[in-house]
């Protein structure tokens, strides 16, 4: 199975916002918004070939936490 690392979620938040992200950064206070989030789950399609679902930005809001999720709704199926 293939999950998405914490690196690749934060190089992908550092494109899409042009900065730097840390792996335990708070992406909302780093500046994400619904669009930025968009522009990321279509890039992370892209270099990954994973549909990752929206709802894992908000609800994991960093990073580690993120791929936490996605690790955990591909475990799911």
């Amino acid at each position: 199975m293939t999950q998405i690392s914490p690196d690749a979620i934060t190089e992908c938040l550092s494109t899409v916002l042009d900065r730097e992200v840390d792996a335990d950064t708070d992406i909302f206070t780093a500046g994400v918004d619904s669009l930025a989030v968009l522009r990321c789950r279509a890039l992370l399609k892209e270099r990954t070939g994973i549909k990752v679902p929206g709802h894992v930005f908000f609800e994991g809001r960093t990073p580690v936490r993120i791929a936490d999720l996605i690790g955990a709704e591909h475990a799911g199926r």
